[in-house]
């Protein structure tokens, strides 16, 4: 890269395919076809369910708020979930029949 001018990263003077392959021509690049960035979350509430199925009784009232309720907020999304302690855990019954 010690060989890029400033202009050449910014500037539409070299197409960035051309600079890929001028910098790693070695390397043999390949550019694949642009693809449109769509959101894309998966969580849902079965999957926090499962991803609490792991603890014992004794964590999951740990993890219980004073309101009496467990919540889980997804780090991507946003989404929040709010959820009956006797319903998560490993010895919780099967809720929704999953």
């Amino acid at each position: 890269l010690d060989s890029v001018e400033d202009l050449e990263m910014i500037g539409p003077t070299v197409a960035p395919t051309d600079l890929l392959v001028r910098l790693f021509h070695e390397e043999q690049p390949r550019v694949y076809d642009a693809q449109p960035v769509k959101f894309g979350c998966t969580c849902s509430e079965d999957r926090v369910r499962q991803s609490l199925s792991i603890y014992s009784v004794k964590d999951i009232q740990k993890m219980t708020t004073d309101q009496g309720r467990v919540t889980a907020d997804c780090q991507f999304c946003g989404a929040h979930y709010d959820l009956d302690p006797k319903t998560v855990g490993k010895d919780a019954p099967e809720v929704n029949g999953g």
